[in-house]
């Protein structure tokens, strides 16, 4: 059975996308349900994955200096994996999405200076990411940004299998591997996947102790 997020869901994550810091009682009263309901509904929709976690958004406008920019890339072989790892080390790369078309990688990136955004487009992204033909565009003036996703009653969750990647079907499997969250379609598919993990753990403790 698919797993779906009914009305009240939905209010509950409209008014947590508008104020992340909305106490839990006043989130009650403008749904009209009770403390506990209101509680009880959060963690399941944490457990679900749909609320990811609370977080601040700043105003990256307010500082002085930043640049801020889109990118278009290709992407050199290589396996997904390898991929986010690549980019979740380059903190300037605020998003990164694969798309369809001639270019596969959409960034979202931030730099303090003009001179950091040239050296990630025409050194780091290349070297540490191996992206290639790289088009990049300065952001110059938002006019409009929002955060989150517009969720209505009855949306069907949908999850991708970590480690086949393909779409699940139903309540998927989830389970927690060296404190990352992980879904997967079936028990084969989250075996295969932690020994993946175990290796890459047991490689990077054993570079640490060579060091």
């Amino acid at each position: 059975m698919s797993v779906r997020v009914d009305g009240l869901d939905a209010q509950i994550v409209e008014l947590l996308q508008e104020d992340g810091r909305m106490l839990y009682k006043d989130i009650a009263d403008r749904v009209g349900v009770s403390l506990p309901t209101v509680k009880a509904r959060i963690r399941r929709l944490m457990a679900l994955g749909l609320i990811k976690k609370f977080t601040v958004v700043v105003d990256s406008d307010k500082i002085a200096g930043k640049v801020r920019g889109v990118l278009f890339a290709k992407v050199n072989p290589t396996d997904a994996e390898a991929l986010t790892q690549s980019l979740s080390k380059i903190d300037e790369v605020r998003a990164a999405h694969f798309v369809a078309g001639e270019k596969q990688l959409f960034l979202e990136v931030e730099a303090d200076d003009v001179e950091s955004f040239n050296r990630l487009i025409l050194e780091r992204l290349p070297k540490e990411a191996g992206l290639s033909d790289i088009s990049a565009h300065v952001i110059t003036q938002t006019v409009k940004e929002e955060y989150g996703v517009s969720l209505k009653a009855n949306s069907f969750l949908q999850y991708k299998c970590n480690f086949c990647h393909t779409t699940i079907y139903g309540k998927p499997i989830v389970k927690h591997y060296y404190g990352g969250k992980y879904y997967f379609s079936g028990e084969e598919c989250a075996e295969a996947y932690k020994g993946i993990l175990d290796q890459k753990f047991a490689e990077k403790k054993k570079a640490k102790a060579d060091n």
